[in-house]
């Protein structure tokens, strides 16, 4: 025992020059194996500093249990595994034998995409008042029309900026209102149906007269976030078939398919549930009042001529 203590400072004074991960290995290597070096024992090369001209370290090459290892646990590599034989003493800290690295680590950094936040999307959309699939269509009833589409494509601009180096979730709420808001500056500012965009600026002037009547046409409060596919194509269906009524008794039904038609393009894309358009249309009661609407002149005379007619039966 006092050979031992002895002893003490001769080992103290081996161990002391060594780096800490040498240390953490050497006295149970130095009892079997002396002073030849660990990697030397597998028939591998040291990793070593990378030099001027180099971009990667020697990384020592598969032995055949080690492939058979990978190959039975293919995802151990990405997570970084010791040689066979080996188990990491403290896996946060990641530490293999001297002449060793973790494979896969660095390959696996960096390639992980993460998750767009959502609250640049949602400053954006609030500056145009898009909360939902029906506020893109709404978008119609502005006062100016063509005026609007500056801020509308700076509105897409900075969503394009902050979602570059992310990813939008597909169930994403925002994202899909983004969606739809892209498709209505595609179709109505930058002309990609060019039919479309003229009977839309055409229809304009009626159009932003049912502001109000827009509006009480909107679902229920969150009513295309609910996961029931049928109770949200049903609300979807009848938004569209209130649009198309109320627009009908304004503006006659020309106008009425027009807007149904682009407000079931538009919603379908800022919806995560798939709806179909329902074909058949809503019956209208009366679309006359758009004919008188339409034609002040002619309705002018057909009371003149009553008034007349009545006078001379008084005769």
């Amino acid at each position: 025992m006092l050979i031992a203590w002895q002893l003490l400072p001769l080992v103290l004074l081996v161990l002391a020059p060594l780096q800490p991960t040498r240390a953490i290995w050497f006295p149970w290597y130095f009892h079997r194996y002396g002073f030849e070096p660990h990697s030397s024992r597998h028939g591998a090369a040291i990793n070593v500093p990378p030099s001027a001209g180099s971009d990667k370290a020697a990384t020592p090459p598969a032995t055949g249990s080690e492939t058979s290892t990978s190959k039975a646990n293919p995802g151990k590599g990405e997570s970084g595994v010791c040689p066979p034989g080996y188990q990491l003493r403290d896996k946060s800290a990641a530490t293999c034998p001297p002449g060793y690295q973790l494979r896969g680590k660095e390959s696996s950094v960096g390639k992980k995409a993460h998750l767009c936040d959502d609250n640049p999307l949602v400053m954006q959309l609030a500056r145009l008042y898009v909360i939902s699939p029906e506020r893109i269509v709404l978008l119609l009833a502005q006062p100016m029309l063509v005026e609007s589409c500056e801020e509308i494509s700076d509105v897409l601009d900075h969503i394009s900026s902050a979602t570059s180096n992310c990813i939008v979730a597909e169930d994403n709420i925002y994202g899909k209102l983004a969606e739809g808001l892209s498709y209505y500056k595609s179709e109505v500012c930058d002309g990609v149906n060019r039919k479309r965009q003229a009977r839309l600026n055409e229809a304009h002037n009626c159009l932003k007269e049912l502001r109000n009547d827009m509006i009480e046409c909107e679902g229920p409060a969150d009513w295309y976030e609910k996961r029931n596919a049928t109770k949200v194509c049903r609300a979807f269906n009848d938004v569209l078939d209130c649009y198309y009524t109320r627009s009908a008794m304004l503006c006659g039904l020309d106008a009425a398919w027009l807007l149904r038609s682009f407000a079931g393009d538009s919603m379908k894309r800022a919806m995560i549930n798939n709806c179909e358009v329902n074909k058949r249309l809503p019956r209208v009661a009366d679309a006359m009042p758009a004919f008188s609407v339409a034609c002040p002149a002619t309705n002018s005379i057909n009371i003149l001529l009553a008034f007349t007619f009545i006078i001379f039966l008084s005769l």
